[in-house]
């Protein structure tokens, strides 16, 4: 029975194996879909918020309307309050809060605190991030040279004005920015005008959200630059640091998810729960609920464990 049995699969190997090749590029390019597919759904749902659960739909609209006021809120026009975003090439778009930022902050008060993530909450969050973007008018100055039938020249100059940002104050940090008076000539146009050249970060990337989380979550000090990724990381979808299984085993140097007061502290003395079973399957982070289909945050860290039951009574015994 054996023999026969091995005969079989010797014949059904010799009629797979010309295929394998394109059986693997079918496979791969299998995973390489799912994995768009999947990224493409991620996106989708924070824009989309018909995928959400109809209260944290509620929130997260209160999220954004809240983001908007935030940078609206504290902006000047030479020297004159002004409730817009003005610059010329809209440059406040990376410096703005955006709302996945309170939402990602909520989240880490909850953990910390067991606070209720609430429109009351948003609005606690919401004192301490008001953008402040600073403008000064600029003439940008263009000549047009035509020329007529007969060869002769003629030039216009017309003048526009335009906004440029000087100066911002967000929760991404305190920037400066550069112009410079030039002339570009374009075919018949030429154009004078001052050009953006560089931006100057002032102080420390992320200061205001350091010093929210020092004061307001008790984030040690030397752990506060782990914690602004994994809120900025939180933010953006997706945690994305060093290998996510150091902070478990305390092998990284630099810890994660160390807050203060009622929530978790140190994770230096922290040892790997699953002895045996490093596969980390779901990271810390923000992402799709694997059942319910909602976009939030996954404020643990699964493992993946063949064999969780005996593990399980050994460290119950172990404890004893």
């Amino acid at each position: 029975m054996n023999l026969k049995n091995k005969a079989m699969k010797k014949i059904a190997f010799k009629v797979i194996k010309p295929f394998l090749p394109f059986i693997i590029i079918i496979v791969g390019l299998f995973f390489a879909i799912c994995t768009i597919i999947d990224a493409i759904f991620i996106q989708e749902v924070q824009t989309d918020s018909s995928m959400l659960p109809v209260a944290e739909a509620q929130l997260k609209e209160k999220c954004i309307q809240k983001a908007e006021t935030l940078n609206t809120c504290h902006n000047y026009r030479d020297g004159e309050l002004t409730n817009y975003l003005l610059d010329l090439d809209s440059r406040e778009i990376d410096k703005e809060v955006q709302w996945s930022h309170l939402y990602a902050i909520m989240a880490f008060h909850n953990m910390a605190n067991n606070t209720k993530i609430d429109e009351k909450l948003l609005n606690e969050v919401a004192e301490s991030f008001e953008s402040t973007f600073i403008y000064e008018q600029s003439t940008v100055q263009i000549e047009t040279t035509t020329i007529d039938e007969n060869g002769n020249s003629t030039t216009t100059t017309t003048q526009e004005t335009a906004y440029l940002l000087v100066e911002s104050d967000s929760i991404i940090g305190h920037y400066k920015y550069n112009y410079e008076e030039k002339t570009i000539e374009n075919g018949n146009k030429k154009t004078t005008g001052k050009v953006f050249v560089g931006e100057e970060l002032q102080g420390q990337k992320y200061e205001r959200l350091r010093e929210y989380l020092i004061e307001k979550l008790h984030v040690r000090k030397s752990d506060i630059e782990t914690n602004i990724e994994i809120v900025i990381q939180a933010a953006n979808g997706y945690y994305e640091g060093k290998e996510n299984t150091n902070w478990l085993t305390g092998n990284s140097s630099s810890s994660t998810i160390i807050i203060g007061g009622a929530g978790l502290v140190s994770t230096d003395m922290f040892t790997w729960p699953i002895p045996g079973y490093t596969k980390v399957t779901s990271p810390f982070g923000m992402r799709t609920h694997p059942i319910t289909g909602a976009y939030k945050l996954h404020s643990g860290t699964d493992i993946r464990c063949t064999n969780a039951e005996q593990i399980l009574w050994q460290w119950q015994t172990e404890q004893l």
